[in-house]
């Protein structure tokens, strides 16, 4: 079994690789991905077999593979999905690293991740073009999720100690914006949060990332990113600088001392945004984070303890020079960030 615990204090200050990589070979990342502090599953973008959507809608009977997303669900498939407990796992072709990481190595901490119930809401359409994003088609991937999470938890377990699944949610906003305008019928924001929380198996240590500004998801004083179960959130600080208010901030500080953690996206994950070197773009904007959430009412002494270092999205964009020297120089994150953070207290 696992060893289960809310955010383990010596991965404080280390990289936290997000997934998806800009490589040409899924072979190719093995060697680098597997000396990181928390090695992880990666996603190779350039194989259509392998984007985020596509590798886990093929889990699901009449999936239309060739097609555009497209799905047509009869009331066998729900059925069969909503009642059936039965873990799902994907192949090796929409999935290589699930199985190209696995060749013998015990890793202490693991890191996996899949696509969030209401962004393969989003992403998927019928037949006929219509998405969908309704309450009974959000419990059917949450379903889904679950079953995929327990099929990796199952996949995973001889191979690690503890276990970090993230779930990816890109279209939480689109989602969010549909649900405000009451093009969802009988689904609410507390159960899309509430369902989506339901999914993590009780022995990993949640993830969860939203790569837009997570600055607003802020629903008249509800904070669902940091109201909810205590996992960790990876949130872009570059695009999004943590500037927040009094009242997010101290949500983020009672979030970190229930055990949350932060991974902070403080490294850009293109090429062209790198005009110094990486260890020195993550100086620069790791401090101006800390000296944006001490100014907030974060407490810096929770985020020493409870917070990681990441890019600010996966690095499908970036070389694979870009990648690979983000990975290598990785082993020097912790000292820049134990460092910084000192001085900006």
């Amino acid at each position: 079994m696992f060893r289960t615990t809310l955010f383990p204090k010596e991965l404080a200050g280390h990289f936290f690789g997000v997934g998806s990589l800009g490589e040409p070979d899924p072979e190719i990342p093995v060697d680098y991905v597997k000396k990181l502090k928390i090695p992880y599953t990666y996603s190779i973008t350039a194989l259509r077999e392998e984007d985020m959507i596509r590798q886990f809608a093929v889990l699901v009977d009449g999936f239309e593979e060739d097609g555009d997303f497209t799905l047509d669900v009869d009331i066998h498939t729900y059925r069969e999905m909503v009642s059936d407990d039965d873990p799902l796992l994907l192949d090796e072709k929409h999935g290589h690293s699930l199985y190209l990481m696995m060749n013998g190595t015990k890793y202490p901490f693991f890191k996996s991740q899949q696509t969030a119930p209401a962004t393969m809401c989003f992403s998927i359409r019928d037949s006929g073009g219509k998405q969908h994003i309704t309450q009974k088609m959000f419990h059917f991937f949450v379903r889904l999720m679950s079953r995929s999470a327990n099929g990796q938890l199952e996949h995973l377990h001889g191979f690690c100690d503890t276990l970090i699944l993230c779930q990816d949610d890109p279209g939480l906003g689109y989602v969010v914006e549909m649900i405000n305008q009451g093009q969802v019928p009988g689904l609410t924001l507390k159960e899309l949060f509430q369902k989506t929380d339901s999914i993590y198996p009780e022995s990993v240590i949640p993830a969860y990332h939203y790569c837009d500004d997570w600055r607003l998801l802020d629903f008249e004083g509800w904070f669902p990113l940091w109201e909810s179960k205590p996992k960790l959130a990876h949130i872009d600080v570059v695009r999004y600088p943590p500037e927040v208010n009094q009242a997010q901030a101290e949500k983020m500080n009672e979030f970190m001392k229930q055990g949350g953690g932060l991974a902070l996206g403080a490294l850009p994950n293109v090429d062209d945004s790198y005009s110094k070197s990486i260890l020195e773009t993550l100086e620069i904007n790791l401090n101006q984070s800390f000296q944006l959430l001490k100014e907030s009412g974060v407490d810096l002494d929770l985020v020493e303890r409870n917070t990681m270092v990441s890019t600010q999205c996966g690095l499908s964009s970036a070389s694979p020079e870009l990648s690979r020297n983000i990975h290598d120089e990785s082993s020097k994150f912790q000292e820049i960030f134990l460092q910084v953070l000192e001085a900006s207290k």
